[in-house]
């Protein structure tokens, strides 16, 4: 985002609540990401197909992280039910070792899967999505770079079961 906010790059990734104060750019909806539980391969959840508020329950969730809003507001109506441990992670990497090593779980927006194969990512039953989109300078009226937004739009909504 900072070397975007200072003309060094022409287009940024972002939740659409980061970029309610951003003047001179053009936000480009582009998906709703939704909530998961990461867990090992090997973990009894990882056979689940929709984790549930009773699922977590006598487990220990990490939090934190830079977590956005919307998350924090989810990890803290699981702790409020005082049928959890937590503790803080700093980041998502170190939170992904916490994992591996098996100090815990932890839920995250879909947009942070890699992919990779290595972990489990459950859905967990949740309504809450993330707004992700691209933001563009507003004076950079490229057809070259309508063009591109254009087509990872296509490509999300044909991918992805919940475009805007």
């Amino acid at each position: 985002m900072d070397s975007f906010l200072k003309n060094e790059s022409d287009v940024v990734f972002a939740l659409e609540e980061q970029t309610k104060q951003l003047a001179g750019t053009t936000v480009h909806k582009l998906f709703k990401s939704h909530i998961y539980l990461i867990c090992d391969k090997n973990d009894p959840l990882a056979s689940k197909n929709l984790i549930t508020d009773e699922d977590i329950y006598g487990r220990t969730l990490m939090v934190g992280g830079g977590s956005p809003a919307l998350l924090r507001s989810v990890q803290q109506k699981l702790i409020s039910s005082g049928k959890i441990e937590y503790f803080n992670s700093p980041d998502h990497d170190t939170t992904l070792t916490n994992i591996a090593s098996g100090k815990g779980i932890c839920l995250a927006p879909g947009f942070l899967n890699d992919h990779s194969g290595q972990f489990a990512w459950i859905p967990y039953d949740c309504d809450d999505t993330f707004a992700c989109v691209l933001c563009t300078h507003k004076a950079d009226q490229r057809q070259s770079l309508d063009t591109f937004i254009k087509v990872l739009q296509k490509l999300y909504t044909e991918a992805v079961a919940f475009p805007f």
